[in-house]
Protein backbone atom coordinates (compact mmCIF):
# COMPACT_ATOMS: atom_id res chain seq x y z
CA UNK A 1 0.00 0.00 0.00
CA UNK A 2 1.27 3.36 -0.79
CA UNK A 3 0.69 5.45 2.34
CA UNK A 4 2.11 9.09 0.98
CA UNK A 5 -1.50 8.60 -1.45
CA UNK A 6 -3.06 7.41 1.55
CA UNK A 7 -2.21 10.67 3.19
CA UNK A 8 -2.54 12.93 0.39
CA UNK A 9 -6.12 11.67 -0.05
CA UNK A 10 -7.22 12.86 3.49
CA UNK A 11 -6.36 16.58 2.19
CA UNK A 12 -7.99 16.14 -1.34
CA UNK A 13 -11.04 15.21 0.81
CA UNK A 14 -10.67 17.08 3.12
CA UNK A 15 -10.31 19.96 0.70
CA UNK A 16 -13.75 19.21 -1.53
CA UNK A 17 -15.28 18.84 1.87
CA UNK A 18 -16.44 22.15 0.62
CA UNK A 19 -18.19 21.27 -2.40
CA UNK A 20 -19.40 18.42 -0.60
CA UNK A 21 -20.36 17.26 2.81
CA UNK A 22 -18.55 13.80 3.62
CA UNK A 23 -18.73 11.64 6.19
CA UNK A 24 -15.36 10.60 8.62
CA UNK A 25 -15.01 7.17 10.14
CA UNK A 26 -15.93 8.05 13.48
CA UNK A 27 -13.42 5.56 15.27
CA UNK A 28 -10.52 6.56 12.76
CA UNK A 29 -11.03 10.31 12.43
CA UNK A 30 -10.53 9.44 8.56
CA UNK A 31 -12.47 10.47 5.36
CA UNK A 32 -13.66 7.28 3.27
CA UNK A 33 -12.69 7.21 -0.56
CA UNK A 34 -14.35 3.87 -1.51
CA UNK A 35 -12.09 2.73 -4.34
CA UNK A 36 -8.65 4.03 -3.31
CA UNK A 37 -7.18 0.43 -2.71
CA UNK A 38 -7.79 -0.72 -6.38
CA UNK A 39 -5.74 2.25 -7.41
CA UNK A 40 -2.90 1.13 -4.75
CA UNK A 41 -3.11 -2.55 -5.43
CA UNK A 42 -1.42 -2.09 -8.98
CA UNK A 43 -3.71 -3.80 -11.01
CA UNK A 44 -3.59 -3.45 -14.59
CA UNK A 45 -6.72 -1.65 -14.64
CA UNK A 46 -6.07 1.26 -12.22
CA UNK A 47 -3.36 3.39 -11.09
CA UNK A 48 -1.55 5.78 -8.96
CA UNK A 49 1.22 8.23 -9.12
CA UNK A 50 2.75 10.56 -7.21
CA UNK A 51 3.85 13.96 -8.15
CA UNK A 52 6.48 15.01 -7.80
CA UNK A 53 8.51 18.56 -8.07
CA UNK A 54 12.64 17.96 -7.92
CA UNK A 55 12.65 15.88 -4.89
CA UNK A 56 9.57 17.58 -2.79
CA UNK A 57 6.00 14.94 -3.23
CA UNK A 58 3.34 17.46 -4.62
CA UNK A 59 0.27 15.69 -5.06
CA UNK A 60 -1.14 12.57 -6.99
CA UNK A 61 -3.05 11.58 -9.85
CA UNK A 62 -5.64 8.56 -10.15
CA UNK A 63 -5.91 6.77 -13.44
CA UNK A 64 -8.50 4.33 -14.62
CA UNK A 65 -7.68 2.28 -18.16
CA UNK A 66 -10.26 0.50 -20.03
CA UNK A 67 -10.08 -1.02 -23.57
CA UNK A 68 -12.00 2.34 -24.59
CA UNK A 69 -10.18 5.24 -22.94
CA UNK A 70 -8.05 6.39 -19.62
CA UNK A 71 -9.89 8.23 -17.34
CA UNK A 72 -8.72 10.53 -14.96
CA UNK A 73 -10.71 9.79 -11.75
CA UNK A 74 -8.99 12.29 -9.50
CA UNK A 75 -5.64 14.62 -9.37
CA UNK A 76 -4.89 16.90 -6.78
CA UNK A 77 -1.78 19.18 -6.14
CA UNK A 78 -0.76 20.51 -2.37
CA UNK A 79 -1.71 23.91 -2.05
CA UNK A 80 1.97 25.56 -1.84
CA UNK A 81 2.82 23.64 -5.58
CA UNK A 82 -0.55 25.39 -6.56
CA UNK A 83 -0.07 27.40 -10.08
CA UNK A 84 3.55 26.69 -10.75
CA UNK A 85 2.70 24.46 -13.59
CA UNK A 86 3.45 21.30 -11.60
CA UNK A 87 -0.29 19.93 -12.10
CA UNK A 88 0.04 20.32 -15.99
CA UNK A 89 3.54 19.06 -16.61
CA UNK A 90 2.70 15.90 -14.75
CA UNK A 91 -0.78 15.41 -16.89
CA UNK A 92 1.34 16.29 -20.25
CA UNK A 93 4.46 13.28 -19.50
CA UNK A 94 0.70 11.25 -18.31
CA UNK A 95 -0.93 12.23 -21.59
CA UNK A 96 2.30 11.38 -23.90
CA UNK A 97 2.96 7.95 -21.59
CA UNK A 98 -0.57 6.60 -22.81
CA UNK A 99 -1.67 7.15 -25.96
CA UNK A 100 -5.35 6.68 -26.81
CA UNK A 101 -8.88 8.06 -25.99
CA UNK A 102 -8.88 10.36 -22.95
CA UNK A 103 -11.71 11.54 -20.05
CA UNK A 104 -11.40 13.60 -17.45
CA UNK A 105 -13.90 14.04 -14.62
CA UNK A 106 -12.72 17.77 -13.33
CA UNK A 107 -13.98 18.30 -9.65
CA UNK A 108 -17.52 19.18 -9.88
CA UNK A 109 -18.59 22.85 -8.76
CA UNK A 110 -14.50 23.81 -8.86
CA UNK A 111 -14.10 26.80 -11.35
CA UNK A 112 -10.35 26.58 -10.41
CA UNK A 113 -10.24 22.81 -11.34
CA UNK A 114 -12.14 23.22 -14.50
CA UNK A 115 -10.02 26.09 -16.10
CA UNK A 116 -6.98 24.09 -14.92
CA UNK A 117 -7.97 20.82 -16.71
CA UNK A 118 -9.64 23.54 -19.93
CA UNK A 119 -6.38 25.28 -20.26
CA UNK A 120 -3.70 21.78 -20.49
CA UNK A 121 -6.36 20.14 -22.39
CA UNK A 122 -6.35 22.94 -24.82
CA UNK A 123 -3.19 23.53 -25.16
CA UNK A 124 -1.97 19.96 -24.95
CA UNK A 125 -4.29 18.97 -27.96
CA UNK A 126 -4.27 22.34 -29.73
CA UNK A 127 -7.83 23.17 -29.30
CA UNK A 128 -8.69 19.67 -30.49
CA UNK A 129 -11.41 18.16 -27.44
CA UNK A 130 -14.98 18.40 -26.28
CA UNK A 131 -16.14 19.31 -22.48
CA UNK A 132 -19.44 18.41 -21.90
CA UNK A 133 -21.31 19.39 -18.64
CA UNK A 134 -23.76 16.78 -16.92
CA UNK A 135 -25.27 15.95 -13.54
CA UNK A 136 -26.49 17.87 -11.28
CA UNK A 137 -23.39 19.84 -10.10
CA UNK A 138 -23.04 20.69 -13.96
CA UNK A 139 -19.44 18.64 -14.14
CA UNK A 140 -17.25 19.38 -16.58
CA UNK A 141 -16.22 16.09 -18.38
CA UNK A 142 -13.46 16.73 -20.83
CA UNK A 143 -12.57 14.12 -23.57
CA UNK A 144 -9.89 14.06 -26.82
CA UNK A 145 -7.69 11.72 -28.02
CA UNK A 146 -4.16 11.81 -28.24
CA UNK A 147 -3.19 9.11 -30.91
Amino acid sequence: KNIVIERLMQLYLHNISLYFPMDMDQKTGLYIYDDLDSYLNGGKDKSAYIIKNDNSIAGFILVEFTEEKNIIQEMFILNNFKGKGIGSKAVIELFDNHKGNWKIKSLPLSEQAELFWINTVKEYTNNKFKVEHIGKFNRAIITFNNE
